[in-house]
């Protein structure tokens, strides 16, 4: 079990815990990095043997306290973290396709296998014509 609690909180939390587990868990607490304006948030992480009764009572506790995730069984967690890491790895090369394609579809736009000679790009010619565009017509919607 794991969640996401405020930082006064975790003692009675903590006690609420062993209490109604009878010393039979692990509780892990790590506090976040918060800004100034902000309440100190702490992670915590319940470790306990599977029992109906035990995820019950803990369950309670925490749903108690805010909103809490039900963390997959240890054997299972490493097959989780692969997924997760192949999942990060598609979305990078996603992102770097996407990249790739973009450059690509600029300079085919911009023409620059065309014409050597030039010095400025097309794309920066068609930015400073809509400049000057929206210029002359927040002038023009100025007079009555």
């Amino acid at each position: 079990m794991a969640g996401v609690i405020d930082t006064i909180a975790v003692v009675q939390l903590r006690r609420l815990i062993f209490r109604g587990t009878k010393g039979q868990s692990y509780m892990y607490i790590q506090e976040l990095e918060h800004e100034e304006d902000e309440d100190p948030k702490s992670v915590y992480i319940i470790v306990f043997w599977e029992g109906a009764r035990t995820r019950e009572k803990i369950e309670n506790i925490c749903r108690s306290f805010g909103e809490s995730v039900n963390l997959p069984p240890l054997a299972e967690i490493d097959n989780k973290l692969k997924e997760q890491e192949k999942a990060i790895e598609d979305g990078k090369n996603v992102f770097e396709e996407t990249r790739r394609q973009l450059r690509e579809q600029l300079i085919a736009f911009d023409k620059i296998e065309d014409d050597e000679d030039r010095t400025s790009s097309t794309i920066y010619i068609y930015k400073m014509f809509m400049a000057k565009e929206k210029a002359l017509y927040q002038n023009l919607n100025m007079m009555k």
